[in-house]
């Protein structure tokens, strides 16, 4: 039988309308090249045609001073630039988490949504634009402006700027006080507008222009994440990125971590692994999953998950989960690490560190954390967070030691006395995180494939879940040393519910307020349709109240007990049995 993946070869028959064709390279044409889908770029839009963009100012704003600690979380209304020439905090923008250090310019669309974090020490220099796009259209026999129906720019966010002194200085001068607002004050700054915009599209749509290799294989594996149930074509692939199978193939293999025609199968039987258990006949998973042979499909399933799919469906898919990801093997590296959630990015990566903190019990005792035992009982333990040994440390003579910047404000500051020291920034979405370490341990085709395995992991939940969660509201409480919190929604928890999973939030909860703090019966009163409930270290009685309350006891059928392990963690292993998790609680909530 042929191999339906090989290259030059379709992996399934072509079936239904072709997708949009996208330009090829000029080094590599083919004029039989299938056509493809392919998204653009992150964010990446076309520019609008009908017309080029009339830009005119609705304000034009200059802050500075010191900025209010507490989050704020807006929705964007009207296109606006934002230029931070100095301040501290974090930005996040559509859910991506992005580090404010000023020198840094923000193009916003209407409908984005924007959470604010300022550091209320820092002094902030702000230089904020909003304006309004038309565009002319002919209407009657003559003229008409009608503003533009979505953005006409590649993308937004954060910008880079090659020459950003120039941009600086039409920025301040757009928002310079001219004086009566006159027409000549519009006009010059409406002017100054269509040259900044001009100037910032340019570049744009240049940088746009010359993606790197990389980046071009990048939206390659995440075309294949998306539509790995479709036809797809090795060497369609390979043209749409201008390059030669063969030489397509090698970069795959190099950015990824394997060939495309692996990725391919890879994809599908991660997704396979998800449908085993209770999805009817064999020969409709592997149709459901991109095969179209189910012999074909188990062969393959068996070298990829080394059982075969019968065996894998007996078990229940995570017995043979764990005793896979248990018996993987890691490389020793000569690195320590201060935090739980390292150990995890680590482990995920292939590495095994030199040294690895402890954790809390519910009663405050240390020990070893549970969900990674299996790799790093037998490592020395520095202890956990405020409370390392440095002492140990030192005698253990690490190369390298990784920790997050929160550790300074722990009063942990001795670390480059020991060994050279990465400073991370912690981030809700722990993608970003895994990137930077991967980068600086060399590793970024292992984290990216890390990556691609868990947004489809997590596609295939929200599939299965929404439809019967729709309606329906949540909420996550975890019983602290201080009393009973109500997670707020940049939580690891709360991330992991509303974020990723897309389930809807109790009105209750908030985007950021770590210290709204319940009474036990006041959480019995919550108007939420399901209640989930987990514990930190050291709470153990305020849970027993929590959990021996009788309003939640008369909710008991709505209250779902989480694991402390690895729910509330925040790194990829941590992650991904959090969403397993979530599946299977699938069947309770869908009553």
């Amino acid at each position: 039988m042929r191999n339906p993946i090989a290259t030059h070869q379709a992996i399934a028959r072509p079936a239904g309308p072709e997708p949009p064709h996208y330009a090829h390279a000029s080094d590599y044409r083919r004029t039989d090249a299938p056509r493809l889908g392919l998204p653009p770029g992150p964010g990446e839009r076309p520019l609008a045609g009908g017309g080029q963009p009339l830009a005119m100012v609705r304000r034009a704003l200059h802050y500075s001073g010191r900025r209010a600690a507490a989050p704020k979380r807006r929705r964007v209304h009207a296109f606006a630039l934002l230029y931070i020439k100095r301040g501290r905090g974090e930005l996040i923008v559509n859910n991506r988490s992005i580090a404010v250090n000023g020198r840094q310019l923000f193009l916003f669309f209407p409908g984005m949504h924007v959470i604010e974090q300022a550091d209320a020490q820092a002094d902030w220099d702000v230089y904020y634009i909003a304006f309004k796009l038309l565009r002319p259209v002919r209407a009657g026999g003559g003229w008409a402006l009608e503003a533009f129906d979505r953005p006409p720019f590649p993308h937004g966010g954060e910008l880079q700027a090659s020459d950003l002194p120039a941009v600086e200085r039409l920025i301040e001068r757009l928002c310079e006080d001219g004086g009566p607002d006159d027409g000549m004050l519009r006009w010059k700054r409406q002017t100054l507008l269509a040259e900044l915009l001009y100037t910032i599209t340019a570049e744009q749509l240049t940088q746009r222009r010359q993606p790197s290799a990389e980046d071009a294989i990048r939206r390659c594996a995440a075309y294949i994440d998306q539509h790995y149930t479709e036809p797809i074509r090795i060497d369609g692939l390979a043209a749409w990125c201008g390059l030669h199978p063969s030489t397509f193939s090698r970069h795959f293999k190099q950015t990824i971590g394997m060939l495309p025609s692996e990725y391919v199968i890879h994809v599908r039987i991660e997704a396979a692994k998800l449908l085993l258990p209770g999805s009817g006949p064999l020969r409709e998973v592997a149709r459901r999953v991109g095969f179209c042979d189910e012999y074909y499909f188990s062969r393959m399933f068996k070298k990829v998950a080394g059982v075969s799919p019968s065996v894998y469906t007996r078990t229940a898919g995570s017995q043979a989960q764990d005793r896979q990801r248990n018996g993987r093997v890691l490389q020793p590296v000569n690195v320590a690490v201060t935090y739980v959630d390292e150990v995890d990015h680590l482990i995920a990566l292939g590495l095994l560190p030199a040294a690895v903190p402890a954790d809390h019990l519910p009663d405050g005792r240390e020990t070893t954390i549970p969900y990674l035992k299996p790799y790093i009982a037998h490592l020395p333990h520095i202890g956990c967070e405020q409370s390392i040994d440095l002492e140990l440390l030192r005698k253990l003579h690490p190369e390298l030691i990784i920790a997050c910047t929160y550790m300074q404000h722990w009063g942990v500051t001795r670390l480059t006395d020991i060994a050279p020291t990465h400073a991370y920034r912690w981030e809700m979405d722990w993608r970003n995180v895994h990137r930077q370490l991967a980068e600086v341990l060399g590793q970024e085709a292992r984290a990216e494939q890390n990556i691609a395995q868990f947004d489809q992991l997590v596609r295939v939940a929200r599939d299965r879940m929404l439809p019967a969660c729709a309606g329906r509201t949540f909420v996550f409480l975890e019983s602290t040393r201080e009393g009973v919190r109500v997670s707020p929604y940049m939580s690891n928890g709360g991330w992991l519910l509303y974020q990723l999973l897309g389930l809807p939030p109790a009105p209750i909860v908030s985007v950021n307020g770590w210290t709204h703090i319940v009474a036990p019966e006041e959480a019995a009163a919550i108007d939420a349709d399901y209640v989930f409930v987990g514990q930190r270290s050291g709470a153990l009685g305020v849970h027993d109240a929590l959990l021996r309350e009788p309003g939640i006891r008369r909710r008991r059928s709505r209250v779902i007990e989480l694991p402390r392990y690895p729910w509330g963690k925040g790194g990829p292993l941590a992650y991904t049995q959090g969403v397993r998790l979530m599946l299977t609680l699938f069947a309770k909530l869908h009553k």
